[in-house]
């Protein structure tokens, strides 16, 4: 009778674990996607964030300067102190101390996109080249800026060029 109930207790023990197994893979993913979800909503939320900082140190620079930093420059989306300038006076106001940062930031990868903090010359902010980074009327001198990303790139249904 030992070995019986023995291994009648060794069986429902078993069994006991296997559907603590299956419990916490059917919860592990049931959260799986949720997580997911919340990374690309970081990322979107970072996007706009840079947007906001961006948008107040071009609007703090042209007050200074009476023109918008030329940021589709080459070479200065990871280097901001190439668009110093002096005005009449032979001060220098720069667009890297006010941004307080020496770098444009990246859009973040998704959705079919790499990370890219590069700056392109453009008026029509629909226009999308695929390359991600940012779309800045510099021609225009409007100041202007969006992320040069897809609708939904980050899966929240955003519409970059009206962010």
């Amino acid at each position: 009778m030992d070995n019986k109930e023995k291994n009648k207790g060794m069986g429902i023990i078993i069994e006991v674990i296997v559907i603590i197994i299956i419990i916490f893979l059917l919860m592990f993913y049931a959260v799986i996607p949720n997580v997911s979800d919340l990374k690309y909503m970081r990322k979107a939320e970072t996007v706009q964030k840079d947007l906001r900082e961006l948008r107040i140190a071009l609007e703090k620079y042209y007050q200074l300067t009476g023109e918008y930093p030329e940021l589709s420059r080459p070479g200065a989306c990871d280097n901001l102190r190439i668009l110093d300038y002096v005005n009449d006076k032979g001060e220098t106001i720069s667009f890297a101390d006010i941004y307080k940062k020496n770098k444009i930031p990246v859009t973040p990868a998704g959705n079919g996109i790499y990370y890219n903090n590069r700056v392109f010359d453009n008026n029509d902010f629909k226009k999308i080249n695929g390359l991600a980074g940012w779309n800045y009327d510099y021609s225009g001198q409007t100041g202007e800026i969006h992320a040069n990303l897809k609708t939904n790139t980050y899966f929240q249904e955003v519409d970059w060029s009206e962010q």
